[in-house]
């Protein structure tokens, strides 16, 4: 383990002490604002996550993305907010509008639409003010996830996303 990382858990455990938010349980439809984290820096998960969002939007969900873009250039032609590389602190921790934005907002349901460890967008998870976090099932995560999904070694974000919408459906 890396200092860099080592520090990231350090600052994130000693604020998430003084971090409450009240969360419920909230299915699809009772959901009125979906958010959806991801991981931008690939573009075919990037579009499987575009598939989904449109698909929520197309049953009147208010949807709002952020991406992680996982370089310190800026990307070109996002048509969706994102934060890169150079809006994170050494040990990890995003700043910037956007992302303090995103933490603000009172989301029904926070979707982590992401696989792999991202420690920036678990960052945002883990501070949102979201009522319900749905993510992939990580039993080192509770801090960023209300309800997690086990995919059984199956790494797929297209099986992630199928499993999220029949969760929300179902709950």
């Amino acid at each position: 383990m890396n200092l860099r990382r080592v520090a990231h858990f350090y600052f994130l455990k000693k604020e998430l002490k003084f971090h409450e938010v009240p969360r419920k349980v909230v299915n699809l439809s009772n959901a009125r604002d979906i958010g959806i984290l991801f991981d931008a820096s690939d573009t075919d998960r990037t579009a499987i996550v575009n598939t989904f969002a449109d698909s929520l939007r197309k049953e009147r969900k208010k949807v709002v993305l952020l991406g992680f873009y996982n370089f310190p250039k800026p990307a070109i032609n996002f048509n969706f907010p994102y934060f890169n590389r150079k809006s994170l602190n050494w040990h990890f921790e995003p700043h910037g509008v956007l992302v303090e934005e995103f933490i603000a907002r009172k989301f029904d349901i926070l979707i982590n639409a992401y696989i792999e460890e991202t420690l920036p967008l678990e960052y945002v998870s883990a501070f949102s003010q979201a009522s319900f976090r749905v993510g992939h099932y990580d039993k080192q995560k509770t801090y960023a996830y209300d309800f997690m999904i086990d995919l059984k070694g199956e790494n797929d974000l297209r099986k992630l996303m199928e499993q999220v919408r029949y969760y929300i459906e179902m709950v």
